[in-house]
């Protein structure tokens, strides 16, 4: 038994028999609802979508409410406008007229609730995935016996690149709090990236393995590594919540007016593999 457990459970045992644990009321106040955006716009020819709703208290566990009768339209550095539509409550959706493409600058414009929000994002250069391929491994304990898919491809020359990850097993996103996986170039400028292990987790005869490769914009990359540390940011050492990023922000200012969320433009090369 370590020395830091055998400290840890002295100071709870002295706790309970001098009964230091005292219950201590605190008055938390309540915060109003912020507007929540969670949007984006690819270079894959589809029209941008917006999911749009309110925020919730901390333990409240019901679904967050969406906002629906909002006005949205995104324009581009081309002059370019495009009118977003809601689909099903809370869910927008343009129809074309503006689409991502590399090198391109976008601004969404929001107006609700009286309020008017705007965001800006653009969507950047790209490498190409070259292939997913199979490695067999057995070495335990770092892996098991079984297949592993490998993620391979170049790397652009020049520092300020920034990657996310997305990987799905038989059409299913690892989306657990861990998966999140967002990268810079800084390390690995102009390499090549081969045989680096996607998952987990060996495969069996039959799984299929996608990757999906997005580039992302600078500002984007760290409101992700925001996110992850805080949805993380559990256990016995784990620090006080902090607010993360957005780009988000109303044109008319005030506390009251702040939302959450990001929209963002991005490229998606992707890949696949399926164990035989």
């Amino acid at each position: 038994m370590n020395r830091f457990f055998l400290l840890l459970t002295a100071g709870l045992a002295a706790c309970g028999l001098s009964s230091c644990i005292d219950v201590v009321p605190l008055d938390v106040p309540k915060a109003g609802p912020l507007l929540s955006v969670d949007g984006q716009l690819t270079d894959q020819g589809k029209p941008a979508t917006v999911t749009l709703a309110l925020t919730q208290p901390y333990f409240n566990d019901t679904p967050p409410p969406p906002v629906t009768g909002a006005t949205l339209f995104l324009e581009d550095d081309l002059g370019r406008r495009d009118t977003l539509r809601e689909q099903t409550p809370g869910f927008y959706r343009g129809q074309g007229t503006v689409l991502g493409r590399i090198g391109g600058r976008y601004t969404l414009t929001i107006v609700t609730a009286g309020q008017t929000y705007r965001a800006e994002t653009e969507i950047r250069r790209t490498p190409e995935v070259d292939s997913i391929s199979l490695e067999f491994r057995n070495d335990p304990p770092s892996y098991d016996e079984g297949y592993y898919a490998t993620y391979n491809g170049p790397e652009l020359p020049g520092v300020g690149d920034y990657y996310r990850f997305k990987v799905y097993k038989n059409g299913v996103l690892f989306n657990k709090p861990e998966e999140l996986i967002v990268s810079s170039d800084e390390l690995v400028d102009g390499k090549y990236i081969g045989g680096l292990i996607v998952n987990e987790d060996p495969l069996v005869s039959g799984d299929k393995i996608k990757v999906e490769m997005l580039s992302v914009p600078r500002d984007y990359y760290f409101f992700l590594n925001e996110l992850n540390r805080q949805i993380n940011n559990v256990g016995l050492f784990a620090t006080s919540p902090a607010n993360v990023r957005t780009n988000v922000r109303s044109t008319q200012g005030g506390a009251t007016q702040t939302a959450v969320g990001y929209f963002a433009g991005y490229t998606v090369r992707a890949d696949s593999v399926v164990v035989p």
